[in-house]
């Protein structure tokens, strides 16, 4: 039962924000999403890297690309992110930034009965182990702004509407009410809630008590990442035709941080408190609402590729990728703090939850072409398609009630994501035939339906770097610049206009320097 109840109590908040048109990014979203890293050497040219191969990031997009390898190699790429967020709130502007140092890749690629002489049948054959980071969670973000005319009480004052204060969930509205937060309006037929920033005035309507609104601010931590470690076989017929195939056990762990708090202007109405006075209600200075949440998953997946080198300078490449099917745990906890004037303190916090869950991401098809002009460079272009609406989740027991909300929350997710199509396109020119210019640029489309708030969002990459050969020795320097636009609603009430809870602009980049270094025998 309690698990059941912390289900509804997550799903209730995500329905909420997301009925309304403003949710900015939901977890089904940052399973799913992939912000590529990887080698020095694929990150460079933008990532496209599906019909040249031999690269060991290049395999995690097409596993054919195992096959182009003429020599085992061994490599391995630290790299250095710096992430700074901006926010714009009501016309105020913060930011904040974070670093952090991650391995975005380590590998072993074998290759095994080379025969170049061979004009046809098998050449040669791969065996490939490695971690590849798909994607970076940790960044930091701050938002504020003074005189806001609603509060995050709002929102919770509306989802108790109708509640007995037993009804109401162990995580939003339960703990705001116990303290204080969350008041039931006197003699009401019905169980209506007034939050401790409102009164009723004298045509008998909720009003905010102060004079020049409520004072926000707000700070996300999120740390963590998703990775995935492939064993991966590969074979190159004639020197014409590349096969690959891979087997992927992907990890995630994502922790989130947030901390919502609101203070009263200086200025109050004399009604406000004379009605809160009258019947025997606390008046509220400030309060904090805080989020933990920590979700970790292990999940699985396939992918199967092919190269086809019709001529010498021109290569064609085809992958598909199946979904990850995750098995999922998230624990989560909330605390709402509250200081009333000449009045008691209260601090609330919440039993820890738990809730363990399966999980689908989107299917993948990848189209890739590379033109190679003789010694001197090449040219590359990948297309990708992933369906974000097929994304899933399911119950792993047969909890009648956590069935329909999953069912529900499918539902949700089916209407409001939809299908991309992302492009990245790369060259590589040889200054020498010891060193390589390479440079980038990659696209991802959207994955909001038009209708909602986050369908504007942004999302591109440019990228540049340099290679360079000594013996058996490659050395590879890469930068890329990742910038991201997207919507944060702090909170939603249908009960208030949408001009006074507005969300915040956010404007999230990367910048990512990244070295790999590599052994060829």
């Amino acid at each position: 039962m309690f698990r059941y109840k912390f289900l509804v109590s997550i799903l209730s908040l995500f329905l909420a924000v997301t009925l309304a048109k403003g949710q900015n990014e939901d977890n089904a979203l940052n399973y799913s999403y992939d912000r590529p890293t990887g080698t020095a050497r694929s990150i460079a040219p933008g990532g496209a890297m599906g019909a040249l191969g031999g690269d060991y990031s290049a395999i995690g997009i097409n596993p054919a690309g195992i096959a182009v390898y003429r020599s085992s190699e061994f490599s391995f790429t630290p790299s250095l992110i710096y992430n700074t967020t901006e926010s714009d709130y009501y016309g105020t502007v913060s930011s904040d930034d974070k670093f952090s140092v991650p391995v975005n890749q380590i590998s072993y690629v074998g290759t095994f009965r080379l025969m170049r002489e061979n004009t046809d049948g098998i050449v040669s054959t791969h065996f490939g182990i490695g971690y590849n980071r798909t994607n970076n969670y940790n960044r930091k973000s701050y938002i504020q702004h003074d005189g806001v005319e609603s509060s995050l009480l709002h929102m919770f004052a509306a989802n108790a509407y109708d509640l007995t204060p037993q009804q109401l969930d162990d995580f939003y509205t339960g703990i705001a009410y116990d303290a204080r937060l969350l008041e039931l309006v006197p003699e009401s037929d019905y169980y209506e809630y007034i939050h401790a920033y409102e009164f009723v005035n004298d045509e008998g309507f909720l009003e905010l008590g102060p004079v020049d609104g409520i004072n926000q601010k707000k700070m996300i931590t999120e740390k963590g990442y998703s990775g995935i470690f492939d064993l991966s076989f590969g074979a190159n017929i004639a020197n014409k035709f590349y096969a690959g195939a891979s087997v992927g056990i992907a990890t995630l762990t994502q922790k989130k941080e947030s901390q919502h708090y609101e203070q009263a202007s200086d200025e109050v109405y004399d009604a406000y408190i004379d009605y809160r006075l009258n019947n025997g209600f606390e008046i509220l200075d400030d309060f904090f609402f805080d989020e933990y949440e920590k979700t970790t998953g292990t999940g699985i997946n396939v992918k199967v590729g092919a190269i086809f080198k019709p001529v010498n300078s021109l290569r064609l490449g085809a992958s598909f990728h199946t979904p990850t099917y995750y098995s999922m745990k998230m624990e989560y906890e909330t605390q709402a703090t509250a200081y009333f004037f000449d009045a008691d303190n209260y601090e609330m916090t919440s039993d820890p939850g738990e809730f363990s869950f399966n999980f689908r991401t989107p299917m993948k098809a990848i189209g890739s072409v590379a033109y190679i002009f003789g010694t001197k460079g090449l040219i590359s272009l990948d297309y990708e398609y992933t369906d974000y609406a097929s994304m899933k989740y399911k119950s792993k027991n047969n909890e009648i009630q956590e069935t329909s909300e999953l069912k529900n929350l499918n539902e949700i997710i089916k209407n409001t994501f939809r299908a991309t199509h992302n492009f990245r396109v790369g060259a590589e020119y040889k200054i020498t035939p010891m060193v390589a210019l390479r440079g980038g640029y990659a696209y991802f489309q959207n994955p909001y339906q038009e209708d909602y708030l986050n369908s504007d969002g942004k999302h591109f990459n440019i990228t540049g770097g340099l290679g360079f050969i000594t013996g058996n020795m490659t050395i590879d320097v890469a930068y890329l610049y990742n910038k991201e636009t997207y919507i944060h609603s702090l909170y939603y009430s249908p009960e208030i206009p949408d001009n006074v809870q507005e969300p915040a602009d956010m404007t999230s980049t990367d910048h990512q320097l990244a070295v790999t270094l590599g052994w060829r025998f």
